[in-house]
């Protein structure tokens, strides 16, 4: 137990570097910490901190000239805040060839199937580093070696004869699914012949050393079985591998297991855990195996913990009366706070791909409603209207979720030009826009640079747009010195672009040695296309006219060189990219406004979104998280964001557990049986699409029991389909029948709960706290909560850790062929009689849906546990005919269930109970 307030480290960043100014901290005034949401499936606030700074020097004044610090600090200064607290992991700092290191033995020499896991938290999972191995180059020694690639592919190698002649690289299928920063078990196993004249690696990720194991992909099998080379004396060692990879690891590593052979028959030969065996600041350490481990190059054994970087937006000042005593009160704050201070949406979607693929020129064609020209994106001479009636700027649309554009009104007639830079000489080209509306007769003209001499022809190239026939002809013109000829390419029936409906056209050139290939696409098909005689040019003028017919809007004319983006690409970003999920939006769109940002989870298993709307960034986060329920956070350790996909809440082992008996809980402790978080009656708007509804009928929190709580929340869904899916999942989570335990205060000056420091100190925002032994007027069992956030005070009479919380239970879900979690219940079973404390038989009566198994048809399927008034008990073997049968042994009395309690299947853990057949 630490005295307080506990050993801490503050820094500010200038001059290219952090330094410590803990000697400036008033020791008085605690450190406040509060990070987190409120709810599931919003924002998180930005992290917000309070300190105190002694300012006697006048160092913390950024306008004061005589200050040391003047011209470093200012508005937004990065300050970053750590304690120093618990059992040590090894730190590896990236800056030398770090790692931990252990003598060869001769039951290192693994040569065939082997299984080998490094727990490890890294600072960017995308960069090429070494994690584990046994692999020298001096001498051609190495064997085998476990590592991540420069995008972020976990990697095994292995060799058969040391040399890189004779190694065998399997990289995984997908990327690590894990944040910067995040601590997780990574898993590899080699079947080093697996039967089909090859080897097979399979990657999995867990949160312990047990698992449960997510696999990363399928399998990765190569050709020929392997004979793992396995060199004498040469050591084990995790960390970086200076012979494997040029980039030393960055990160803290935890601990690390390596099995020979694979499954049950699977023997561990190495196994060590950091924290519970080492020291701080130590250099050698002994895991439970024997094995002497030593800490090599910059690594180091610490435990220093960030409870969070962020920037400083303001330096008040304060003094007392007498003016000797001056302080600075700063609020450090996350960069979410900075991200939020703007007004200005964000572009369209389509706006943002075109600026990130630099073409050669664009005029959106989203000028003002006074407008009388259109700017250019990048400098060129504006869209000018050349026809006899001027478009109206600004009143057209291409789709709603794009920027107002240029309108050709009805039963006008006009045209308006566009004049790119030159690109050179002999040119591949292609020509985008977009259009809506019905139309009559409009004509797409691009016109090269050629001279229109015989030596260098000028072509002119068009697309003409007829409603009447419902085609589009193309056409060529070839002007030399004394003739030009004139070539219907063909026509395109039926091209479906005047329905009214946003469409997408591009016509592209690709240039030959002797002739010029041309083609038309429209919404991303290619719908025509030729080759003709001649090389072709770059384009000097483009042109767009319109004749006498319907409304049609036009917007975003874009002139690309030979290495336009694919126009299925382009199309996708017209639309909004729909069908994009949360994972992979929330990566571009952080991409796209160079906000650094990573990913929880894997982006595919995240849901499917709808078109994206014209959004603030954080907004757009905002309408990201709502539609998966997943979370946006800060990373506490970085200036950076987290995005914490849905799937990533499911199925948690905890990182926290708390015994209230054990006092490890501090007041306040109130638990809530209320209504604020139900939901019986959800309807899913899909937005611009179809919606679902969901009712809870039955149960305790059935809108026939406590009333209507009806919520229709607006998704941005990629298919009407999702609304159901949606809908359902929102009524589970808001009709769980439990109490709502918002707020565990963890007291870190507690002797008891400072044992747990390490874990408390892990739980961040989404993780799962689970709460055993708690009195008995309350829930039975283990209660679990999922964090939404927390506050956090550290000083000289306080260190305490209050997080808010959420039911846990909903988010645990069945996962298919999972012995534990693929078990669903019967539809309705009570006890059929009243029972005793002593009682060694407990009648169970089906009272709807499929009996239990029994013990005689399913034997295989036995244990398993079962929930009866709050007690989890081990179910051995079920009798019975005309019912099923539970009979138990009792070691210690549990109390008297009345006849009708009901049962169920659980997952959690049992009692000293146990339910034997007979």
């Amino acid at each position: 137990m630490p005295s307080l307030p506990p050993p801490r480290l503050t820094e500010l960043f200038y001059d290219g570097a952090w330094h410590d100014i803990s000697g400036d901290m008033r020791e008085s005034d605690p450190v406040t910490i509060t990070r987190g949401v409120t709810a599931l499936g919003t924002r998180a606030d930005p992290t917000a901190a309070s300190a105190t700074l002694d300012n006697r020097s006048g160092d913390y004044s950024p306008r004061n000239p005589l200050s040391s610090l003047y011209g470093k600090i200012g508005r937004n200064t990065p300050w970053r805040f750590s304690v120093d607290a618990g059992a040590p992991w090894v730190d590896l700092p990236g800056t030398t060839d770090n790692a931990i290191t252990t003598p060869y033995t001769s039951n290192l020499d693994i040569t065939s199937d082997f299984d080998v896991r490094v727990d490890v938290a890294l600072v960017d999972w995308a960069t090429e580093q070494a994690l584990a191995g046994r692999w020298v180059a001096a001498s051609s020694r190495r064997s085998w070696a476990l590592s991540i690639s420069s995008t972020g592919l976990p990697q095994l190698r292995v060799t058969s004869g040391g040399t890189m002649g004779t190694a065998s690289t399997l990289t995984g299928p997908a990327p690590v699914p894990a944040h910067a920063g995040q601590r997780i078990v990574l898993r590899a196993t080699l079947d080093a012949n697996n039967g089909a004249s090859g080897k097979t690696a399979t990657f999995y990720t867990g949160p312990g050393w047990e698992g449960p194991w997510t696999r990363i992909g399928d399998p990765v099998t190569t050709a020929g079985p392997v004979t793992i080379y396995s060199p004498s004396g040469v050591q084990l060692e995790a960390g970086s591998l200076p012979d494997l990879t040029a980039v030393p690891t960055r990160g803290r590593l935890y601990g690390m297991q390596l099995y020979s052979g694979l499954g049950n028959g699977a023997q561990l030969l190495v196994s060590v855990e950091v924290e519970p065996v080492a020291a701080v600041g130590g250099t050698t350490f002994t895991g439970p195996d024997g094995r002497t481990w030593t800490v090599r190059g910059a690594a180091a054994l610490a435990n220093r913990h960030t409870r969070m970087e962020g920037e400083i937006p303001a330096w008040p000042p304060s003094r007392d009366l007498s003016g000797a005593d001056r302080t600075v009160r700063i609020a450090p704050a996350g960069i979410m706070r900075r991200l939020g201070s703007g007004t200005r949406p964000l572009d369209s979607a389509l706006r943002r791909f075109i600026i990130g693929n630099r073409p050669v020129e664009c005029w959106p064609l989203t000028d003002g409603e006074q407008a009388t020209q259109g700017a250019a994106l990048f400098g060129s001479p504006p869209a000018t209207s050349t026809g006899a009636v001027a478009p109206a700027w600004g009143k057209g649309s291409v789709g709603s979720w794009i920027e107002p554009t240029l309108l050709a009104a009805k039963e006008t007639d006009g045209q308006i030009e566009f004049r790119p830079p030159t690109l050179g000489a002999t040119a591949s080209w292609s020509v985008d826009f977009f259009r809506s509306g019905g139309g009559l007769f409009e004509t797409l003209t691009i016109i090269d640079n050629g001279r229109g001499t015989d030596a260098d022809p000028n072509t002119m190239w068009q697309l003409v747009f007829i409603l009447a026939t419902d085609q589009i002809t193309v056409l060529r013109t070839v002007r030399t010195t004394d003739a030009s000829s004139f070539t219907n390419l063909g026509n395109i029936p039926s091209p479906g672009i005047f329905d009214s409906r946003p469409h997408h056209i591009r016509m592209s050139t690709v240039v030959g040695s002797s002739s010029t290939g041309w083609i038309v696409y429209i919404d991303g098909v290619l719908v025509a296309s030729g080759a003709e005689s001649g090389t072709g040019r770059a384009v000097k003028l483009v042109g767009y006219s319109w004749g006498l017919g319907d409304e049609v809007s036009l917007g975003y004319l874009t002139y690309w060189g030979a290495t336009a983006p694919t126009a299925p690409d382009i199309y996708e970003a017209f639309q909004g990219f729909p069908g994009e999920t949360a994972g992979a939006r929330a990566l571009r769109l952080s991409e796209e406004n160079e906000v650094p940002i990573t990913l929880a989870g894997l982006a595919e298993t995240s849901t499917e979104l709808g078109t994206q709307e014209p959004q603030r960034y954080l907004e757009a986060l905002d309408t990201i998280a709502a539609a998966d329920l997943g979370m946006v956070l800060e990373q506490r350790d970085a200036r950076a964001l987290v995005y914490r996909t849905r799937t990533t809440l499911y199925n948690q082992v905890p990182t926290l557990v708390l015994d209230f008996a054990n006092g490890e809980i501090s007041a306040p402790f109130a638990p809530i049986d209320d209504d604020k978080l139900t939901e019986n009656d959800v309807t899913v708007q899909r937005k611009n699409g179809a919606s679902a509804n969901a009712v809870r009928t039955d149960g305790p929190l059935s809108v026939d029991s406590i009333g209507r709580y009806d919520v229709a929340p607006e998704l941005s869904l990629a298919r009407d389909a999702q609304t159901t899916q949606q809908a359902y999942w929102r009524m589970n989570v808001g009709t769980f029948d439990g109490l709502r335990y918002t707020k565990i205060t963890v007291d870190l000056g507690n002797e008891r709960a400072y044992a747990l420091v390490n874990d408390v100190l892990s739980v961040d925002v989404g993780a799962l706290i689970r709460l055993q032994n708690l009195p008995a007027d309350q829930q039975a069992g283990d209660v679990d909560l999922l964090v939404t956030g927390y506050d956090e005070e550290v000083g000289a009479t306080a260190w305490k850790v209050t997080f808010t919380c959420v039911p846990g239970e909903p988010w645990t879900v069945g996962v298919a062929e999972d012995r534990i979690l693929g078990r669903a219940d019967t539809a309705g079973s009570v006890l059929g009689s009243a029972v005793t404390a002593t009682a060694t038989s407990l009648p169970v009566t089906t009272t709807a849906g499929p009996r239990w198994v029994n013990t005689a048809e399913q034997s295989s399927e036995f244990p398993f546990d079962v929930t009866c008034g709050g007690e989890v008990m081990t179910v051995t073997d079920v009798t019975g005919q005309l019912g099923d049968r539970f009979e138990r042994s009792v070691t210690a009395g549990w109390g008297t269930a009345t006849s009708g309690q009901a049962w169920t299947t659980t997952g959690g853990s049992s009692s000293d109970y146990s339910v034997q057949g007979g």
